[in-house]
This record gives C-alpha cells, structure tokens and sequence, in this order.
C-alpha cells in the first residue's frame, strides 16, 4: 500500500448504500432464474421463437455474473487504511473457506464419502487448485472473485491515487478492450487479450466507478447504452444463429445492460442506508445461496421432488423450479453457514491461536 496506508489507524470504509443489498438480492434471483431457463432452454428447438424467447430471458438473467463482480468492486475498493494482512484473514474466512466446504461437497455427493480419506487429500487439493469442479461448473465465477480480492490491495491503491477524470479514461480503455477482444475474432483477428478480459478486473472497477466515480451525466450514458445493448441483443438472438461469443460475459453490450441495471437500481434506492429486513437476510446469505444453488436445482428439485421446467407449461414450470431451488438454497446455506462452515472457521481459528501460542513460546525461549 502507499506510504499513507501504513496501517496505522483504523481501515476507513465508505458509507453503506441501501441499493447494494437491493443488488445482491437481484443477482441471486437471477442467477437462480438463469440456470432454470438454461434448463428449460433444453427443450426448446433452435430457432423456434420459444427457444429465442427463452435466449433473451437467458441474457436478461446471466447479467448476475457482471452484478456479483460490480458489488464486490462498489464493497472493496473504497476501503481506505486497512492492511493487507487484515485483508486477506476477513477475506479467507468470509469468501474461501465456504467456497471450500462446498467444493468437498459436491465432489463427495457425487464420488462418495471415500474423497475425504486422507490418502486422497493431495488429489482433492489438486483439484481445487485446477478450477472449478465438475459437479458445480458454476464455482468458474466463485474463482474469477477469489482472484479479484488477491488483487483488491493494488486496485485500492490505484483507484484511490488517480484523478477522477484519468479514472474516466480508465472505463472507456476498458470498455474499449472488451470490445476488441469480443468483436475482432468476426474478422478473423486474435489479439490475445483474452487473460485480460476474462479477468474481470474491468467489471470489478466497474462497480466502483459507478458507486463512487460517476456523474448523474455518466450514469444517464450508462442507462441509455443499457437499453440499446438490450435491443441490440434481442435483433441479435432472433436474427443469428451465432452469437454466444457476442452478447455474455464481458462482450461490450453485456457490460451496459449490467451497468444500467446497476445505476438503475441506485437511482431508485436514492439516500436509503436501511433495507427492509428480509432483503438484508438474502443479502447476507448471498454468497452462500450461489454456492449451493446447483446442487439444490439439479438434484433436490429435479432429481428428489421430480420437478420439471414442462410441468404447467414451459413459463410455470420455471418459476415453480426457480422458487423451490431458491427456497432451497436459502434453507441449505442458512444451515450449512450455522454449522459444517461455522465449525470449520472455529476449529482453523483454534489452531490459529495454537500456533501463536507456540511461536510466542518459542520466541521467549
């Protein structure tokens, strides 16, 4: 950290915005929604008009990626003071301890109990280190994330050292590589930018840019590039046949539909710093709920209860499906976060202490 950041006093954190758990609450429907209509999607031709209906919804809800990515950068990068090494133990605790819990869960509900045999430890780090499992192909955001807060120290110091107007020209370099990235590969153009984009580093300063950097003018800029993308997206989805690469993730249109959701949302939740009780308890379980989601959806509302996206029609059994995985969802992370996760904190906080106590000892002698 810079020479004023010495850890000295107290970390500063910025005000708490009521529209970040209204946000949180957003990107958990969607994400949940998303994944049902990808199953629903399924069952649909290619080109029929209810596959294409199904594709737009699909885009709609997939702009929870960018949404989880953005309110991470908005939380973490005005924090002011904090040392990096308080950083990173609230940030082991809080964000990669769960993700390992459910990492061995998954991999255990589907391989069976034996996983956790110590002969078979090495093996099970080595997976975790490799990306995410098979059994939760969804855990590729949970390491996008993980990776964003091993850089949050440095992006700190960058964003809370330059003008406001240099930051500006930040966004538009960024939106600006996006756009290469996605669009030069139509004419047959790579240019490698690739480990940049999938980063997500851009979306990360994104979210802070929009919560701490932009003007009512930017925000309306934002707004108006969100509905254009959408009916951009929408002529594309009805009108190609090609177009994955195009419109998700960190493609240009993507990021403005995000953006506008996310500067939409602030514009309504204006001068609030108190939610409404229920929106606060989502929101704190958020990071939990993305965990267990898909395994909640395809098996305890699939394959358990025998749920299907075609029962009631193709729009009833989504909702019914989406419901029941996100009621779920909430239950299993209430009570795995009261439980297996509480225990394993406590018990690395014990052998914390253990170790600290020994080395003091050491020292004295």
């Amino acid at each position: 950290m810079g020479g004023h950041h010495t850890g000295t006093v107290a970390a500063v954190k910025p005000r708490r915005w009521a529209y970040i758990d209204y946000l949180r609450v957003i990107a958990t429907v969607f994400v949940i929604f998303g994944h049902t209509v990808a199953v629903a999607r399924t069952y649909a031709a290619p080109g029929t008009l209810l596959f294409q209906v199904l594709e737009i919804f699909n885009f709609i809800f997939s702009s929870c990626n960018l949404m989880f990515v953005m309110i991470s950068g908005a939380l973490l990068l005005p924090v002011r003071g904090e040392r990096c090494r308080d950083f990173f133990a609230r940030r082991f605790s809080r964000v990669l301890i769960p993700m390992l819990v459910y990492y061995i869960l998954y991999v255990c509900a589907k391989e069976g109990i034996g996983q956790m045999h110590p002969s078979q430890w090495g093996l099970m780090l080595k997976r975790i280190l490799t990306g995410p499992p098979e059994e939760a192909p969804h855990f590729w955001l949970v390491y996008v994330i993980i990776w964003l807060y091993v850089l949050t120290p440095f992006l700190r110091y960058l964003v809370q050292n330059i003008p406001d107007e240099v930051m500006d020209g930040v966004m538009i370099v960024i939106f600006l590589v996006n756009a290469l990235s996605t669009y030069t590969p139509l004419f047959g153009i790579d240019l490698h930018l690739s480990g940049i984009v999938d980063s997500f580093a851009g979306v990360f300063l994104l979210g802070y840019y929009l919560a701490e950097k932009s003007s009512r003018r930017v925000e309306n800029v934002f707004l108006a590039g969100g509905i254009i993308s959408f009916f951009i997206t929408c002529y594309i989805i009805t009108n190609l046949g090609w177009y994955d690469a195009y419109i998700y993730n960190n493609a240009p249109t993507m990021m403005l539909f995000a953006a506008a959701q996310f500067v939409l949302v602030k514009r309504i939740a204006a001068g609030g710093e108190r939610t409404p009780a229920f929106v606060r308890m989502i929101g704190k379980y958020s990071y939990s709920i993305l965990l267990i989601h898909w395994g909640v959806l395809h098996f305890g509302v699939k394959q358990v209860l025998h749920v299907d996206v075609m029962m009631g029609g193709v729009w009833g059994g989504c909702i019914l499906m989406a419901v029941l995985t996100f009621i779920g969802s909430f239950a299993g992370a209430v009570i795995l976060d009261y439980t297996l996760i509480l225990w394993v904190r406590k018990g690395l906080g014990a052998l914390g202490s253990l170790i600290c106590a020994v080395k003091k000892k050491i020292l004295r002698v």
